[in-house]
């Protein structure tokens, strides 16, 4: 379940446009501003979260781009929503082009992808178990 706090009167509440098909919500300005080309900005949403699954356990989301912003070469960067933050989600936007951007009140900006909180105890030890990869990092598979 996914609660939403409207935290500004431009503020719109996540909305899923194919129920049971889409992976996330879309996410909306609440603001107006423009981006200068090859510059970055803050983009607020107005709205704080939280988020159960089925059973009452918290989650945390991704934010993720919108194609149809990316196609513009306008993306986001960064992303974590942790289980128990309750601020307003604020999104990082980056402008890949030279000219300006301009997002306006009530553009989507954003997918919110719901995500289980799967982190647990550390444990320092001196020995991994085996695998067949063992330390094979990049390129170790070959070339496609």
């Amino acid at each position: 379940m996914l609660k939403v706090k409207l935290l500004a009167p431009t503020a719109k509440a996540p909305t899923v446009a194919h129920p049971s098909e889409d992976l996330g919500y879309d996410i909306y300005a609440a603001v107006e501003i423009t981006i200068a080309g090859r510059n970055h900005a803050v983009v607020s949403t107005g709205i704080a979260i939280e988020i159960t699954d089925d059973h009452g356990r918290p989650m945390g989301a991704l934010l993720r781009d919108k194609s149809s912003m990316a196609a513009k070469r306008t993306v986001l960067t960064g992303g974590v929503i942790d289980a128990g933050y309750r601020g307003e989600i604020r999104v990082l936007m980056e402008n890949l082009n030279d000219w300006p951007a301009t997002i306006h009140v009530g553009d989507k900006i954003a997918n919110l992808i719901p995500y289980p909180v799967l982190t647990g105890e550390v444990r320092v030890v001196e020995e991994l178990a085996e695998s067949k990869r063992k330390a094979g990092g990049f390129g170790s598979t070959g070339r496609s």
